[in-house]
């Protein structure tokens, strides 16, 4: 294996869920990947898309203040399906001039829960398509932007939405902070009332929500958007690491497997393009502002929408490609988009495999 850096060695209580019997190398992984180890891992779903020129990693939905004509999102949508076997590419939704993105799996992986804006519509919204690509069907309307959904265990939907009417305070664009919804889109309410942006709200093994919030008044409007938690029915938000210490984009959190760890991109600065940062890894066991407890994994900042397949291994988007990485940071490309997937990148790769419900928390709200 190539040689590790001081700055991606983990603790020994981390490292305890991540190591096998016989250590092996990415290509071995590749293989194991290939061979149906991980799950019996087939197909790979992913979006692709472009960006403007806008360089906060907020600025993908919606306009801009000053005028409706300015758009902020980007076009080449897709939603695509890559089969890591034979190497066929499925394309499940192909629009140039609309927007797609971040996919999520049903826990049955019978289905796929994405946000979309069609050609010529000035909103994502909430969609949802069988994995064959059959019966799209859309699931929230109306004059606002909707993204980043993803399933609940007790059927229904968390998503960021513009639905709050706020703007960031020290930019042009519009913010976007946590919602649910019933399946089929009905019954939407919101979780946080967040000035600023709130984002990729993600289960966690407990059954709460993990997400990024961005801490604004009376605190520096570009240090602190970290790793906060909350209940699904939005009560209880906690931080949940980095709020002490400025600096950073702690974004598109993810649960390990089997470890208490979660794996995340920390986005350096005031964050980068469509969240773009480095691979990282935290837990809270040592408290919320032991910093000592973050691991940076990859060497670079330039990855995106990390995914663990195991406590130790893990996809993740760069640029154009699909990479498989281990927890020393080495890694290997799986796939790189075809050329006709002119001005694109790869973005939000996700297994198409079933995966467990987390346990349910009983809502204590009354409406």
């Amino acid at each position: 294996m190539k040689s590790v850096t001081p700055l991606v060695l983990l603790t020994a209580w981390t490292c305890t869920a991540a190591v096998h019997a016989e250590p092996r190398d990415i290509a071995a992984r590749v293989q194991a990947l290939r061979s149906g180890e991980y799950g019996g891992l087939t197909e790979i779903v992913f979006a692709t898309r472009n960006h403007v020129s806008d360089g906060h990693w907020y600025a993908n939905f919606g306009y801009y203040c000053y005028s409706p004509e300015k758009t902020t999102y980007g076009r080449q949508g897709r939603l695509c399906a890559w089969n890591l076997r034979t190497g066929a590419l499925r394309l499940l939704i192909d629009d140039p001039d609309g927007g797609v993105r971040d996919p999520c799996v049903s826990y049955d992986a019978k289905q796929i829960l994405f946000s979309y804006r069609p050609a010529n519509a000035p909103h994502y919204h909430l969609y949802e398509i069988n994995a064959d690509g059959k019966d799209l069907r859309q699931l929230t309307d109306g004059g606002y932007d909707d993204i980043e959904p993803c399933y609940l265990p007790d059927g229904g939907i968390v998503f960021c939405s513009g639905r709050a009417k706020r703007w960031v305070n020290c930019w042009l664009t519009q913010v976007a902070t946590v919602h649910r919804c019933d399946a089929d889109g009905r019954n939407i309410r919101m979780l946080s009332a967040n000035i600023e942006q709130d984002n990729t709200p993600w289960p966690l093994s407990d059954g709460r929500l993990i997400y990024m919030r961005w801490e604004y008044v009376d605190r520096n409007q570009v240090n602190y958007h970290h790793l906060w938690t909350m209940n699904p029915d939005g009560t209880q938000h906690s931080v949940f690491f980095g709020n002490l210490h400025p600096g950073g984009v702690f974004i598109d959190a993810k649960p390990l497997p089997r470890s208490t760890d979660v794996l995340f991109i920390d986005s350096p600065g005031h964050g980068g393009v469509e969240h773009k940062g480095f691979v990282a890894r935290v837990s809270a066991k040592q408290g919320p502002d032991a910093q000592q407890s973050l691991h940076r994994i990859s060497k670079t900042n330039d990855y995106r929408d990390p995914w663990p397949l195991a406590d130790d291994l893990y996809l993740a988007a760069r640029g154009r490609d699909l990479v498989l990485m281990d927890d020393g940071g080495t890694e290997a490309t799986l796939f790189s988009l075809p050329a006709s997937f002119k001005d694109c990148d790869l973005q939000e790769p996700r297994p198409m495999l079933p995966r467990a419900r987390e346990p349910l928390i009983a809502d204590k709200t009354n409406p």
